[in-house]
């Protein structure tokens, strides 16, 4: 903690905008699948299950990891975002734009399709330039620096490849190569993973009480991970991969990943943060088996599910629900006079409301890796979902509310 520049710490409001979006949007993925039903489990290639897939990758983990980057990368890597002054906007246009692509996607509308795509342009290239300004002239350690660079323009990479994959599904484009493996490599490798693992080196010895990942092993990952993107990139511009080969690509960083966090946690020498420890774990299993379930014939739509919709959003909810903890002693902090004794920064969000909502997550994580083999279950799944994520957005609405009725 120590180590944390609480003075450089942007307004509490600008992040906590963007990860209650988040659980909102989680919710409404549940909504979906309520709705749905089975339908949605059968194929990947269908367009509402498209759709879907997008409301976990840019509504859900979008929101999440933007916003864990507005606190994180000046507090902790001693890199102010240079746009901090416009996240209302941003927040709002970014919103807009997915609640837009959503009817592009599943019903072909061309009208919506060009409302929503300056808007996701705009923003997320402007937050990945951002991002990038800010790790460039930043002071904190270098590779988590690059790590998150690498990850910035892993985004800016599966925004052009999904601009075209759209423009082609709208007619806008003459159908050509697939470019959706590619998309998803930049998007959920590059970007989505790519950023857990630059924060992960720093958050886990931090909040979990493992052992610092040693420099040399981060360098190897971030070589690794510059050398999927790079086979990515050929995946896209037209070089054709093996269908092993490409399965090996997608597999090994997920692999590579939950092993590390797993093996970490088992030989942690001061082991804190039980919950937050409990959700990484989830995450790391349901990645690890995600990445096993790419091998097995027909079953696209578990694998995809375990990674998209149950490993990267655990994550990022036990992230997310640490950093509410901090923004909320930060605002109470900035409330109260100066000397006056406030709780502890860990104080503030109840352990118990943590379990409990990751309990709800368990629950609702096996039910849907279940529905995906008896798609019979969709509906129960989506309800869990429902409950699960509107949980997780009450439990930090407590959280904020303790600090803001807090008297000394």
């Amino acid at each position: 903690m120590s180590g944390l520049a609480f003075a450089q710490a942007p307004p509490p409001s600008y992040p906590l905008r963007f990860l209650a979006t988040s659980l909102l949007w989680g919710a409404l993925a549940g909504a979906w699948l309520l709705a749905g039903g089975d339908a949605l489990l059968l194929s990947v290639h269908a367009p509402a299950t498209i759709a879907l897939v997008h409301v976990f990758t840019l509504g859900l983990l979008g929101n999440a990891m933007l916003g864990s980057l507005v606190q994180f990368l000046p507090v902790a890597a001693a890199s102010p975002l240079p746009v901090a002054r416009g996240v209302a906007p941003l927040h709002a246009t970014f919103n807009l734009g997915v609640v837009l692509l959503l009817p592009a996607i599943a019903t072909h509308s061309i009208l919506f399709g060009m409302l929503a795509a300056p808007l996701l342009l705009g923003t997320l290239a402007l937050s990945a330039g951002a991002v990038l300004v800010a790790v460039v002239r930043g002071s904190g350690a270098r590779a988590v620096r690059i790590g998150i660079g690498l990850a910035a323009a892993s985004l800016l990479a599966a925004l052009v490849l999904g601009a075209a994959l759209l423009s082609m599904r709208l007619g806008w484009l003459a159908p050509a190569r697939p470019l959706t493996a590619a998309h998803a490599g930049f998007g959920l490798l590059g970007w989505v993973l790519g950023l857990l693992a630059a924060v992960g080196s720093m958050v886990m010895p931090m909040l979990q009480g493992v052992r610092c990942i040693a420099p040399a092993w981060l360098w190897a990952w971030l070589v690794l991970l510059a050398g999927v993107m790079l086979a990515a990139a050929a995946d896209g511009l037209g070089a054709t991969l093996p269908a092993a080969g490409a399965r090996t690509l997608a597999t090994l960083p997920l692999l590579l990943f939950a092993t590390t966090v797993i093996v970490l946690q088992l030989r942690a020498p001061h082991r804190r943060g039980t919950v937050l420890r409990r959700f990484w774990a989830l995450g790391g299993v349901a990645l690890g088996c995600g990445a096993l379930a790419i091998w097995l014939p027909g079953q696209g739509v578990l694998a995809g599910a375990l990674v998209v919709a149950v490993g990267f959003p655990a994550l990022v909810l036990g992230m997310a629900m640490e950093i509410t903890g901090f923004l909320a002693w930060i605002e109470l902090r900035r409330r109260m006079p100066r000397g006056t004794r406030v709780p502890g920064v860990g104080s503030l969000f109840d352990e118990r409301h943590k379990r409990r909502v990751w309990w709800l997550h368990a629950a609702a994580s096996l039910s849907l890796a279940v529905a995906c083999v008896l798609p019979g279950l969709a509906r129960v799944s989506g309800a869990l979902l429902v409950l699960a994520w509107l949980g997780a957005a009450h439990a930090l609405w407590r959280c904020w509310r303790s600090a803001s009725t807090w008297q000394a």
